[in-house]
């Protein structure tokens, strides 16, 4: 078998995400763009459509006799008016589905589900915005400049919320894509780091969910972030009135927090 080019294997990390909507129109395009050429691609994309067709028309599995029964009498004990539950209990994907409930919050608490509330798992929140970063320095900026200044009033006039860009020392600014980051709107701020030979990715995110943020809290100068590493990048995570900041690089740990550290922000 022949090995995907480059731009292929690139691009099947986001398909799963592409087909769940959640790309904003401009990388949408340029996905589709990709696919009008790539027979290889648009089969990965079926592929997708099918599991995602096959997880919704899936039914609840009838549960055994004995979980029916069990399920049946907890839920009579349970404080209500007579008769709350039994047309629902009479009905055996009725018990299924109650038996299931109570299997995945069993589940749920146990660790089965990575949540950013939760010690030792991923964070969606974290996932993405590494995946937002990678994808979005493959694709062209928005808006190309050097002067925080400029790039944070270009998106003053574009988001829904008030983007503060932060100036880095000994490193340089290219400019700013715009995006989505789990259906919200989303900005990519690209720098690079010439001696340090690497570069940073900032996603900025209103944070309307208030999701707690991932990994180890810290206090850097004035400011607590919280510092988690995935795939090989170290994150550090603040936020500044609700909105999120995510500074992704491959720098080590602590060169990540001496650069956030001697970040300035207007």
């Amino acid at each position: 078998m022949h090995p995907m080019p480059l731009e292929c294997r690139d691009l099947s990390t986001f398909l799963p995400a592409y087909v769940d909507g959640e790309f904003a129109g401009t990388e949408t395009a340029e996905i589709e763009d990709h696919l009008t050429g790539c027979a290889e691609c648009r089969r990965e994309v079926s592929v997708q459509e099918g599991l995602k067709a096959a997880v919704r028309r899936a039914a609840p599995a009838l549960a055994p006799i004995e979980l029916r029964e069990a399920v049946r009498e907890k839920l009579r004990d349970a404080e209500g008016p007579p008769g709350r539950w039994d047309a629902f209990l009479r009905n055996p994907f009725g018990v299924g589905l109650a038996a299931a409930a109570v299997g995945a919050a069993v589940w749920f608490l146990a660790g089965g589900l990575t949540h950013p509330i939760l010690p030792g798992g991923r964070s969606p929140l974290l996932e993405d915005g590494i995946s937002l970063a990678l994808h979005g320095r493959q694709l062209p900026l928005d808006y190309t400049g050097s002067d925080a200044s400029a790039v944070q009033d270009w998106l003053g006039k574009r988001l829904p919320f008030a983007a503060r860009v932060p100036r880095l020392p000994n490193g340089s600014l290219q400019g700013v894509r715009l995006s989505q980051l789990r259906s919200h709107p989303a900005a990519l701020v690209a720098y690079d780091l010439p001696r340090a030979g690497g570069r940073v990715s900032l996603v900025i995110v209103d944070d309307p969910e208030e999701a707690s943020l991932p990994g180890t809290a810290r206090q850097v100068a004035n400011r607590q972030v919280w510092l988690s590493r995935s795939r090989g990048y170290n994150v550090v995570s603040w936020k500044t009135n609700e909105i999120v900041y995510q500074l992704i690089s491959d720098l080590d740990e602590q060169d990540v927090l001496q650069l956030v550290q001697a970040a300035e922000l207007r």
